[in-house]
C-alpha cells in the first residue's frame, strides 16, 4: 500500500501533507499515536527543508511517500534542496547543562529515535530520507 504527494516548499505546505497523512492512516487502520509520530517527522523535516533547503535560491518541491506492508512503514522524503545528510550530525548532548549546549539536531535525535532505520543517499540533484518503522494498526 503506497501513496505519495507532491509538494512546494513553502510554508503551506504542511497542510497538504497533514491531510495527506491523516487520510493514508484512515485508509490502512493506522493508530492514531503513528498518525502524531508521522506528523511530527514530517514537519521537522519540512520545516528545517523550507528554512535551510535552498541557500541563495527559490525553493523547490519535495516528494512525500508512504508505504505499509504489514505493519512495517516507510516514510520518504525526496527533495530537490541543497545536498544535506542529516545523519551526519552528531547527536545532541543531552548530560550537559541547558544553558552549554549548542542550539539545533534535536529534531534530528527525535527523528532517529522514532525510526528503526534511517538512510540517506544524495542520487543527483535530490535528497533522499528513507524511514523505517513498525506500526500499530487498529484492531478490527
Amino acid at each position: 500500500m503506497e501513496a505519495r504527494l507532491t509538494i512546494s516548499i513553502n510554508d503551506a505546505a504542511m497542510r497538504e501533507v497533514r491531510g495527506f497523512v491523516a487520510d493514508f492512516v484512515a485508509r490502512h487502520a493506522v493508530a492514531t499515536d503513528e498518525q502524531h509520530r508521522i506528523m511530527l517527522v514530517l514537519e521537522e523535516l519540512i520545516t528545517n527543508l523550507v528554512k535551510y533547503g535552498y541557500r541563495d535560491r527559490p525553493a523547490g518541491s519535495a516528494e512525500v511517500i508512504l508505504v505499509l506492508e504489514e505493519s512495517r512503514l516507510m516514510l520518504e522524503l525526496v527533495d530537490d534542496g541543497d545536498p544535506f545528510d542529516p545523519l551526519e550530525q552528531p547527536p545532541p548532548d543531552l548530560d550537559a547543562p541547558i544553558e552549554e549546549r549548542e542550539l539545533g539536531g534535536l529534531g534530528i535525535h527525535i527523528i532517529r529515535a522514532l525510526a528503526d532505520e534511517v538512510h540517506y543517499q544524495r542520487a543527483g540533484e535530490r535528497n533522499i530520507l528513507q524511514l523505517m518503522r513498525r506500526v500499530e494498526l487498529m484492531r478490527s
